[in-house]
């Protein structure tokens, strides 16, 4: 009887050790999915901000005017088609509420096209949704102070500025003014470009997920060059403005 029983128990114990070791297998296994899927969401993480100091040195440094006739190339870039400054330029490159207009666009259209959305997923896009709305509104409000800046400036060019003859000035007092206004135009664009990463800056940290994020970055190249394509066919297409000789010669 006694023997029987340490038999019983001995199996037990044997038993109670096999299924120990097959659950610190299957654990090892899960923890190794778990370490991989953390690799490569550090690597996204990596990637996306990489991306985001591309756009800071791109917005802040290369896209800053530092001389007169600069400002003309970032108001309006001569290599940029017209149909594109026109859609989509403000203050040399993307109106910073037309960035979170996109990423909004384009949330709503993934989140109706997926067919089995869950009450935890609708719960997150509505929250998303009231977060970008309250963005672009306080987005679009610094953009108004900007361009009232820049009007008033473009009314001081005009009218004040010694071009027109009943403006003319001794050398020294003219130049001075025309700096003193290239050193206003200058802070404005600053600022603009300071906000056109700001915005870019709360889509990719704040408003999506890792995995979004990168979604966007790549949805959002793909649209910037779906315009210049489209805005330099169009170019092509329409050509330059000609006059027929007879029309020139009659008069």
């Amino acid at each position: 009887m006694s023997l029987h029983k340490r038999d019983t128990t001995k199996r037990g114990e044997e038993l109670s050790f096999q299924k120990n070791g097959l659950w610190r297998q299957e654990q090892k296994g899960r923890v190794a999915r778990l370490e991989n899927w953390l690799k490569v969401r550090w690597e996204l993480e990596e990637i996306i901000e990489e991306q985001l100091n591309r756009f800071h040195a791109h917005y802040n440094l290369d896209m800053v005017p530092t001389r007169l006739k600069g400002v003309a190339q970032i108001l309006m870039p001569s290599w940029t088609p017209p149909d594109e400054l026109a859609s989509i330029a403000w203050l040399g490159d993307w109106r910073p509420s037309a960035i979170l207009e996109l990423v909004r666009g384009l949330s709503l259209s993934s989140s109706s096209s997926s067919s089995a959305s869950s009450s935890s997923s609708s719960s997150n896009s509505i929250g998303t949704e009231q977060l970008l709305s309250q963005l672009i509104y306080e987005i679009r409000i610094e953009e108004a102070i900007l361009d009232e800046e820049m009007a008033e400036i473009q009314s001081t060019c005009i009218l004040y500025l010694p071009f027109a003859p009943t403006n003319i000035q001794s050398g020294g007092a003219a130049l001075a003014c025309v700096q003193s206004e290239f050193k206003k135009i200058e802070r404005v664009i600053t600022r603009a470009q300071q906000l056109r990463f700001k915005a870019l800056e709360l889509v990719l940290k704040k408003v999506l997920s890792e995995t979004d994020a990168a979604e966007f970055l790549v949805a959002f190249e793909g649209i910037q060059d779906a315009i210049h394509q489209f805005a330099t066919n169009q170019r092509f297409q329409k050509g330059p403005v000609t006059l027929p000789v007879k029309a020139l010669g009659s008069s």
